[in-house]
């Protein structure tokens, strides 16, 4: 997956670092989402020298701190490369107590205010990772999505999403396509068709992508009633389909290519 990043390539691509981590090549910039290793999650995977794997990064861009998007060793050993980190301002506190970034290197976003970095346009936004509970309190954290822009085309990043109402987002008008994070209710994956099914297909289709690509499968720091594999991307899929036959939907792994 790391050499294929590194080579130079006219296709602009996504690789899956890990279940919802990604690593892009835009326009032949490199630049990363939520970096993080497979032994941050998966103890007894092999060790590697990351930041000499990643030393091509132009730029980051986290999205919140829960453990399975924030990598704290991992950042730290990328705070030596001259990198530009985009940093929610309520992950920042968290990362300056825990690592050796430097204010000068970061852009604190802030909401549908657009920013460029090496002609890639970004526009961040105020994520729905809030849950509503029986007794009428929201469990969740803030988390930050992007839209991502370049070669004239747009992707969407929603993130990790447990409120399925996308009139609460901003209006994004056309997208060549979506990341979305899939998640069907809390303790329900054993369950032939989990709670949430319908409500996550209809959140997708109802902001307006050509294409809709399904992660956050095999995210092995869950329990397993809580571990979304392939059969319920497969669930899914047919259910997207069956609602909007012209809208490509695919689940993606990590260590898979994605082409933009």
């Amino acid at each position: 997956m790391i050499e294929a990043w590194r080579q130079p390539g006219a296709e602009d691509r996504a690789w899956l670092m890990y279940a919802a981590n990604y690593l892009f090549r835009t326009n032949n910039v490199r630049w990363v989402m939520d970096p993080l290793r497979l032994t941050h999650r998966l103890p007894q995977a092999p060790q590697a020298d990351f930041a000499g794997d990643l030393e091509r990064l132009s730029f980051v861009v986290l999205t919140h701190q829960h453990s399975d998007h924030l990598d704290l060793d991992l950042i730290r050993d990328l705070s030596r490369l001259p990198l530009v980190w985009v940093v929610p301002g309520f992950v920042l506190q968290w990362i300056r107590l825990k690592t050796d970034i430097t204010l000068r290197q970061v852009i604190v976003p802030s909401p549908l205010h657009s920013f460029e970095i090496q002609g890639i346009r970004i526009t961040p936004f105020d994520g729905l990772h809030w849950e509503q509970e029986v007794d009428g309190g929201l469990r969740g954290l803030p988390a930050m999505g992007y839209l991502i822009e370049f070669n004239g085309k747009r992707w969407l990043f929603p993130g990790d999403t447990r409120t399925y109402d996308a009139s609460r987002l901003p209006s994004f008008g056309s997208l060549d396509g979506l990341f979305a994070h899939l998640w069907l209710g809390r303790g329900c994956a054993y369950q032939d068709e989990p709670p949430l099914t319908d409500a996550f297909s209809q959140f997708c289709l109802d902001l307006r992508p050509r294409r809709i690509v399904l992660t956050h499968l095999n995210e092995f720091g869950r329990d397993a009633n809580d571990y979304w594999d392939e059969s319920h991307a497969q669930l899914v899929v047919s259910k997207i389909r069956g609602m909007s036959p012209d809208i490509p939907v695919e689940p993606a792994r990590m260590g898979a290519s994605v082409l933009l």
